[in-house]
């Protein structure tokens, strides 16, 4: 669990800890939007955290998921984000 933490600024790393802890196994997903609150997806339910990121802190995500290096990642991106789109 604490290799996923990293990618996430200390804040939202501690929040998550907290909320994860003890269902680590059952993780499926984390959703962290801009001005949203958090979700996280088990494989029981889900568990909504009013803790809403601002754009700073996701674009810090990003970076951490990408190794600094967005740019190499942008076709995979982009087309995750037109598939997404595309099924709603």
């Amino acid at each position: 669990m604490v290799e996923i933490l990293n990618f996430f600024p200390k804040n939202i790393s501690n929040i998550l800890y907290q909320n994860i802890s003890e269902n680590y196994n059952k993780l499926e997903e984390i959703r962290i939007r801009v001005n949203n609150p958090i979700i996280l997806r088990l494989s029981d339910k889900e568990i909504i955290i009013q803790y809403r990121p601002n754009s700073e802190e996701i674009l810090n995500t990003l970076q951490k998921i990408c190794d600094n290096s967005i740019y190499s990642y942008q076709d995979q991106i982009c087309n995750r984000i037109y598939y997404s789109k595309r099924r709603t």
